[in-house]
């Protein structure tokens, strides 16, 4: 397994915290002889799905015959996931194999962080502001996707899009916006409108936009038609033609362990991510892509996308299911697909690993939970992602068993939590945790799913694989 590191000057920009505007980018770009211009991009915004998208949109170019560069945030176990390149086939089939295939190398990654360092200190010199950590990256990619002529570049916004440093991009080939929410209300606005503002910020002048219908289960009719108006304003002004596809597009036809089969239309297609939002994620990429790209790319780039940390399963024998639901739509939608999955309705008792971050919504996330659980279940542990804003797995104990108490489930048929309290344990190391979860699942056949932050995942994905390998 590759591990890298960020280089040291990446490193210690995180000092320099989150902040959106273009200027120091630009200035940065000028130093670097504008690396962006070269790059023909298909550029992503969104609350939801940004990373999925992402993938599937790169996975169907690589198969065409491309080139691809990826660029995507934040990084489940290794920086250097987050530049990447799938050179054809042969590249996405070797992703497929193995997930570390196309990370940016670790000379490489050394040798043009240093080229952006030598350029800050220019911009220093002459009085501007020191770039910030995700600008620097951002620099870093642009720089390397040039360097090795992709054919295109997929870009993954960090944080909104009118004022990410991704938005240097000045004519992409096509711009995609992903499923709306209520997230960093702090930076993007109060409103879905104003968030629908912040990422509709990177329609660009005559270039095509494909948006997912405003109109979903997580906002109410008046904001979906408030943000729905806000993107057409933005792309009239733009003379960008705007494309809303629906979320029904891809309607589901079967699904098991290896993943879905859905149509669109009279076409069908096969995909290994699992869950009903991504449906709406493919029915995206699909219809930006099909201008670009023969179908029967459309068709084995998805077959051939995987996505890990979102509903991924890593072991059917026994079942491992890795999700990151850190928050209340990824809870129900990590609820409703155990739900729903008739493999799994049929497993013995199965344990649930949990570990969050303190400032998420967790009262929520375990409403859901303890309401709506529908499956047989004999063990819940909680653990303490190492990371500085994870809640202590004590006190999401205590959140579990105050969630239980006040809830529904001891009155609601459907739930399976009515004797969850007697099943709680708390241990601070998440990887040993999930190490002896591992061989309890081998030993009793009984299922594992590991849900909540991704930092928990990326935590503890490489022990859960180690565990499954050695057990074989």
């Amino acid at each position: 397994m590759i591990d890298i590191r960020a280089p040291q000057f990446l490193q210690t920009a995180n000092k320099f915290g989150i902040k959106l505007g273009l200027d120091r980018m630009q200035a940065l770009m000028g130093k670097l002889s504008h690396p962006e211009n070269a790059l023909k991009a298909f550029h992503i915004a969104g609350t939801n799905g940004k990373g999925s998208v992402s993938a599937t949109c790169a996975s169907i170019l690589a198969w065409e015959g491309y080139k691809v560069g990826l660029y995507t945030s934040p990084f489940l176990e290794r920086f250097s996931e987050r530049i990447r390149i799938l050179d054809g086939r042969k590249g996405l089939l070797s992703w497929e194999e193995d997930d570390t295939y196309g990370e940016i190398d670790p000379a490489s990654l050394q040798e043009l962080s240093d080229l952006v360092e030598e350029k800050v200190k220019e911009l220093l010199s002459e009085g501007e502001e020191h770039p910030t950590e995700f600008e620097l990256v951002t620099a870093v990619a642009f720089l390397y996707f040039q360097r090795q002529n992709c054919d295109y570049v997929v870009l993954e916004t960090g944080l909104g899009g009118r004022l990410d440093s991704t938005n240097v991009i000045q004519k992409p080939e096509a711009t995609l916006i992903t499923a709306l929410g209520f997230d960093h209300m702090d930076r993007l606005g109060d409103t879905l409108a104003k968030i629908a503002g912040e990422k509709g910020g990177i329609i660009k002048e005559g270039c095509p936009v494909f948006a997912m219908d405003t109109h979903q289960a997580a906002v109410s009719e008046e904001d979906a038609e408030a943000a729905k108006t806000v993107l057409e304003n933005i792309a009239s002004e733009k003379h960008a033609p705007l494309t809303f596809i629906p979320n029904d597009l891809a309607t589901p036809v079967a699904s098991d362990l290896d993943g879905q089969t859905f149509r669109i239309g009279e076409d069908e297609y096969k995909m290994k991510l699992h869950g009903q939002y991504q449906l709406s994620n493919v029915g995206l990429a699909i219809s930006a892509m099909k201008g670009f790209v023969s179908e029967e790319a459309i068709r084995e780039g998805v077959k051939h996308t995987t996505w890990k940390g979102r509903l991924e399963v890593v072991s059917q024998d026994p079942v491992v299911i890795l999700d990151g639901a850190h928050n209340p739509q990824g809870m129900t939608s990590f609820v409703d697909f155990v739900s729903d999955m008739p493999a799994l309705s049929r497993q013995k008792p199965c344990e649930i690993i949990m570990g969050v971050m303190a400032d998420k919504d967790v009262q929520q996330m375990l409403q859901i939970l303890v309401e709506r659980w529908a499956v047989p279940l004999g063990r819940i542990t909680l653990v303490t992602p190492d990371q500085k804003r994870a809640m202590r797995a004590e006190d999401l104990k205590n959140s579990w068993a105050d969630a239980l108490l006040a809830g529904k489930a001891f009155y609601n048929s459907n739930s399976c939590m009515y004797n969850a309290r007697e099943k709680l344990s708390a241990i601070d190391d998440a990887p040993s945790a999930c190490e002896l979860a591992v061989r309890r699942a081998r030993a009793s056949k009984s299922p594992l799913y590991v849900v909540g932050s991704l930092y928990l995942l990326g935590e503890v994905r490489g022990t859960i694989l180690k565990e499954l390998k050695e057990g074989k």
